[in-house]
């Protein structure tokens, strides 16, 4: 299953970004890529809906944290929400819910 992303503008201004698929190393680099050029496009406030995610990787695991760097040299933010088991569990395990901010799903 390949990735599949879509994204929305909420009421505040903020963005999310509806993922599906796997985030692995065969998707990470175009994740990467949709999320900087939708900061170089003004969207730097992103929810990133991982509700359809099945599966994720170090690489996954890279590629949400250079989002994350991304937006906050923007001046922007990068949330995380509806986590499936799977990729909260590999989250978790690598402590990166100490440094993301988890919503529950959108």
């Amino acid at each position: 299953m390949d990735l599949a992303m879509e994204e929305r503008p909420l009421p505040d201004g903020s963005w999310i970004v509806l993922v599906s698929g796997r985030l692995n190393g065969a998707s990470a680099p175009e994740f990467k890529n949709r999320i900087r050029d939708m900061v170089d496009t003004g969207k730097k406030k992103l929810v990133v809906d991982m509700g359809g995610i099945v599966f994720i990787d170090s690489s996954g695991l890279s590629a949400l944290i250079s989002g994350l760097k991304c937006t906050r040299e923007s001046g922007g933010w990068l949330k995380l929400a509806g986590l499936r088991d799977q990729p909260l569990s590999v989250i978790k395990l690598m402590m990166l819910d100490r440094i993301f901010e988890i919503l529950p799903g959108q």
